[in-house]
């Protein structure tokens, strides 16, 4: 029998260690918690969503002022698909023992989420009369391909420069899978951002929708604990633009021909090991991202949901 100190010591120590909590796979989670659970668990900021007061009429601000579901998108495409540790510089970071991603550990991370979740994805989509296109599919010409990889130049605000994780290459922190794009996710509600790429992407891409998905995870001694999912979608203001004069046009209340449909963030209370990390051989074990798919599906009712209040409080 464990005495009353014994007891009150463990707690204290499970209490200042979370990781300790994080048994559960990613599946027993998601089997535990039905859908509605998993989708209010999803946070979107009020300047995340769909604009209803009707001054929004003319179509001002990043996000969109929906009156029609004929406004939603029929076709997107799934512009970056990317793992970032949250930890990047931490000491025990799992990709290798400097503190900084390893690309090739990160890519076979990336690649086996985006396996286990893509038709996940795409069904979510389809079932809700819209499709979902990956890189292989969108790409369909040299023009795009080249526009995609090499002349597109997402810009971002002073503002969101200051308060964002703004997109480098260079930084060694996140990594795609495969014919994926790296757009940093910090960046996604940011007007000049939301703008770029629901205007300038998307209509080089000839899609009117674009979806942009993150996985984050913690990391100790032992392995990587996945902490959170971020989705967006951008696409093209919906609203024409009228004759008249909008202002606060540098501020993020003018009129834009791109705006952000959506962002929301999934955070698990309690970090989820999904992969098992020897250091010494710098290599991974035991990578299980079953279920996940299930967080990402929730993600689109979500989305639905939202654009659809909105339509229906616009319409009253």
């Amino acid at each position: 029998m464990k005495t009353i100190n014994q007891i009150i010591c463990i707690a204290l120590i499970l209490a200042c260690n979370p990781m300790l909590f994080a048994q559960k796979t990613i599946k027993e989670y998601v089997t535990k918690n039905n859908t509605e659970k998993i989708k209010k668990s999803i946070i979107i900021d009020a300047l995340s969503k769909p604009a209803t007061h009707k001054s929004f009429k003319d179509g001002h601000g990043k996000t969109p002022y929906l009156s029609s579901i004929k406004q939603l998108p029929d076709t997107l495409a799934l512009i970056t698909f990317h793992i970032i540790d949250v930890e990047g510089v931490s000491k025990f970071s799992w990709w290798d023992e400097t503190g900084q991603l390893s690309a090739q550990q990160g890519n076979l991370i990336a690649n086996k989420i985006n396996k286990q979740t893509i038709v996940s994805l795409k069904e979510a989509f389809k079932e809700r009369g819209a499709v979902l296109l990956t890189p292989e599919e969108f790409l369909d010409t040299e023009k795009k391909r080249n526009f995609y990889y090499n002349s597109f130049a997402p810009e971002v605000s002073k503002v969101g420069t200051f308060l964002n994780n703004i997109e480098n290459i260079n930084t060694d922190i996140s990594v795609c899978a495969n014919n994926y794009r790296y757009f940093d996710m910090g960046a996604a509600a940011d007007y000049k951002r939301s703008e770029s790429l629901g205007n300038d992407l998307a209509k080089e891409l000839g899609v009117d929708g674009l979806l942009s998905v993150s996985v984050g995870f913690y990391s100790d001694s032992k392995g990587a604990y996945t902490n959170m999912i971020k989705m967006a979608i951008h696409g093209p203001n919906p609203n024409p633009k009228v004759d008249k004069k909008y202002v606060g046009q540098k501020n993020g209340t003018g009129y834009y021909e791109g705006q952000l449909y959506f962002a929301g963030k999934f955070t698990f209370k309690k970090p989820i090991k999904t992969i098992e990390v020897d250091y010494k051989k710098k290599k991974t074990d035991n990578i299980n991202f079953e279920g996940t798919e299930v967080i990402f599906s929730s993600f689109i009712e979500k989305y639905y949901d939202e654009m659809n209040k909105a339509i229906d409080k616009v319409s009253k």
